[in-house]
């Protein structure tokens, strides 16, 4: 069974960023949008872990600021997380199917 959603020390884990990095982003980019339960806690959903490490990439790789990330994701009206992540997955299981025979 997958998890529906994560807690920030699995998020942290999983997009490989420190917890205060990733409170920092929530607080910046609008399309960053983390549930809180009632206790105050943070979860995130597939779709919020997406979006942090597209967000990561934009500022490591592509080196755009907080302000150009918050452009970005408003010039991409139509992004949608999961279908980008699904055709990435595809074109690396590819390459391996490739390079195995």
């Amino acid at each position: 069974m997958q998890k529906k959603f994560f807690n920030i020390d699995e998020i942290s884990e999983l997009i490989q960023e420190k917890k205060h990095t990733i409170r920092f982003w929530e607080g910046k980019i609008d399309k960053l949008e983390v549930l809180r339960t009632q206790s105050g806690h943070r979860l995130y959903n597939y779709e919020n872990y997406l979006i942090l490490k597209k967000i990561k990439y934009l500022i490591n790789i592509k080196k755009l600021t907080l302000d150009g990330i918050n452009m970005h994701f408003q010039n991409t009206n139509n992004f949608n997380p999961s279908t980008k992540s699904i055709s990435v997955e595809l074109k690396k299981l590819l390459s391996i199917l490739k390079s195995s025979n």
